[in-house]
C-alpha cells in the first residue's frame, strides 16, 4: 500500500509540473497553434519498435488487452488498448485517436522492452527513460483492474542502458543492465 501511494504521489507531482509548464503551448491569442504542431510532429514520426500479437490464442500469460506498443524516434510510446482497457480509458478520457501514451508525462523513451516476471503468466512493459531511469506499467493493475498506471524510476537508478528478461528455474525474471554493466534484478521493483 505504502508503495502504490509513493508511486500515486510521484504521478500527481509530475503531472502538476507538466501542468506548470503547459502555458505556452498554444500561441498567445489562446488558438491550438501548438497543440497542432505537437500532434503533426507525433504523425511524422518515424517507428523505431513495436510489439503486435501481445494477446494469442493458447498463451500461458494473462491477457494484457492489448493490440500494440509502438515507440517512436520521437521518444514516445503509442499504446492501441482492447476491450476493458480500452473501454476504461475512454471512460478516464485518455485517449487520442483511439490510442494513449502513457509515458508522456514521464519524458522521453529510448527503448521499451515487453517482459515476462514470475510464475504467474504476469508481463508488462518497461521503458528505459533518455535520462538512463527506467518505467514500467503495473502489471497488477494493468491485468486486475485494466488501468495503465505508470511506476516511473524504478530502483532509483539513473544509469540503465538495456533490460534483458531471464528464465529462471521456477519462471522468469527481469534484470536491468546499468551503463557498468551491473546486473540489477527488477523483479522486487514491479508489482505482482
Amino acid at each position: 500500500m505504502k508503495n502504490k501511494l509513493t508511486v500515486l504521489l510521484t504521478i500527481i507531482m509530475v503531472m502538476a509540473l507538466a501542468l506548470a509548464g503547459c502555458g505556452g503551448s498554444g500561441s498567445s491569442d489562446g488558438s491550438s497553434e501548438g497543440k497542432d504542431k505537437d500532434k503533426a510532429d507525433k504523425e511524422t514520426a518515424a517507428v523505431v519498435k513495436t510489439f503486435d500479437e501481445i494477446d494469442t490464442e493458447g498463451m500461458d500469460d494473462e491477457p494484457l488487452q492489448l493490440e500494440s506498443i509502438t515507440l517512436y524516434d520521437d521518444g514516445s510510446v503509442k499504446i492501441v488498448p482492447l476491450d476493458k482497457v480500452k473501454e476504461i480509458a475512454e471512460t478516464n478520457d485518455e485517449l487520442k485517436d483511439g490510442a494513449t501514451y502513457p509515458f508522456e508525462e514521464i519524458g522521453k523513451v529510448k527503448d521499451i522492452y515487453l517482459v515476462r516476471f514470475g510464475n504467474g503468466g504476469y508481463r508488462t512493459l518497461i521503458a528505459l527513460m533518455d535520462d538512463g531511469t527506467l518505467s514500467a506499467l503495473s502489471a497488477k493493475d494493468l491485468i486486475e483492474e485494466h488501468i495503465l498506471v505508470v511506476m516511473p524510476i524504478l530502483t532509483g537508478r539513473d544509469t540503465y542502458v538495456s533490460v534483458e528478461q531471464r528464465e529462471k528455474e521456477d519462471g522468469f525474471g527481469v534484470v536491468g543492465i546499468t551503463d557498468t554493466d551491473e546486473e540489477v534484478e527488477l523483479d522486487f521493483a514491479l508489482d505482482f
